[in-house]
Order: C-alpha cells, then structure tokens, then sequence
C-alpha cells in the first residue's frame, strides 16, 4: 500500500516538475523570438504592407518618444487606457522589430511635475483629465527624425482600428517633410513674365 502511495507522488511529482520544465522552456522560446503568431481573422497584429514599405524607406534613425502615465493608483478609467497602453507598445514593438536599427523607441512615465512631463510637453503630448481626482493621464506619442517632429497628442482607443495608420502616416512625415510652398504677388516681372494685371493693382493705391 506504501509503494503504491509513493509511487503515485513520485508520478505526481515527475509529472509537475515536467510540465513546469516545458511551460519554461516555451517561454523562454518566445521571448527570445519575440513575434507574434497572428491568430485573428483581421489579422489586427500583422502590420500591414504600407507600413513596412514606409519602414523600409528609414534611411537616417528615427525616435519615437511613448509617453504612457504609469501612477501606482488606478481608477477604472486609467486601468482600461493603460491595458491599451499594452497594446500600443505591442505594436511599437512590431515596428521596431521590422526596422531594426534604424528605429528607436523611447518610453516615458510623465508624472505629474517630472522631467518626463516637461518632455511629453515640449514634444507636443498632451495629458487628458480621464478620473475624478483631476491629474493628467498621458497616452500619446513623439516621432522624431534630425529637426522633424511629429505628435500624436493623445492615443484615443476610439481610434484602436487606425492606430497603426496613425504611427505609420506620422512616420512617413518626418522621414519625407513636405517643403514649404512660397506664393509671390508683384507687378514686377519675378518669374520674367508681365502681369498687367498686377501693374494696375499697383498703379491704383
């Protein structure tokens, strides 16, 4: 009867330590891949062939600066904005994966009177009133490339569906500014051609 009792916990036993060894080993797996099995049927975790083909035209680093309110006290409110926090940084983590090195993510914590919410600030982020209690909860991002910035100022999980169109187009605009358009009006002839019609505006003031 005592054989068969230790048997039963050296099995039982066996078996844990087994099952603990596979569920580490699956977890050291995936962590050093670091990729995500797309299971969805929109397939919300692929990115898309328009981002990777404004990934791929990165020629020079850019940053994108993630600012996120991480405060120790929560609400309901804040819970459900930083669970989608997770899934901002999910897909930043996406990006960084396909660009590599020539992609940097930065995160912050911007709390109240910090150096991180000075940045947030500088950068163009903005902080929403989301509780009761008044403080700021920041959600946004800052893409930056040499001396172009792009903000988004507040990731709104109203927008989940466009998040990544929203990161990837805010890329793209630093890594392509558009130049500035000048307009000239004169009655001289700038471009070597005469405005009559600019000359008589002239002529009458």
């Amino acid at each position: 009867m005592k054989s068969k009792q230790f048997e039963t916990i050296l099995y039982s036993t066996v078996g844990v330590a087994v099952m603990f060894l596979l569920l580490s080993g699956f977890n050291v797996v995936t962590a050093a891949l670091k990729q995500r099995i797309d299971l969805t049927k929109e397939k919300a975790f692929t990115l898309s062939a328009g981002t990777k083909a404004i990934l791929k035209k990165i020629d020079t680093p850019v940053k994108i600066r993630f600012y996120c309110t991480r405060a120790e006290n929560a609400t309901p409110e804040t819970v459900f904005l930083r669970n989608y926090a997770q899934q901002v940084e999910d897909l930043l983590d996406e990006f960084k994966q396909y660009a590599g090195s020539k992609l940097t993510i930065q995160k912050f914590n911007p709390l109240p009177d910090s150096d991180a919410e000075d940045s947030a600030k500088l950068d163009g982020v903005e902080g929403q009133v989301v509780s009761a209690e008044g403080e700021p909860f920041y959600l946004g991002l800052a893409i930056n490339m040499l001396d172009e910035t792009v903000a988004l100022p507040f990731l709104s999980p109203t927008r989940e569906r466009m998040l990544e169109y929203d990161v990837a187009r805010a890329i793209s605009q630093v890594i392509t500014p558009q130049k500035p358009v000048v307009g000239v009006m004169s009655a001289l002839p700038v471009f070597g051609e005469f405005n009559p019609m600019m000359m008589r505006m002239a002529g009458s003031r």
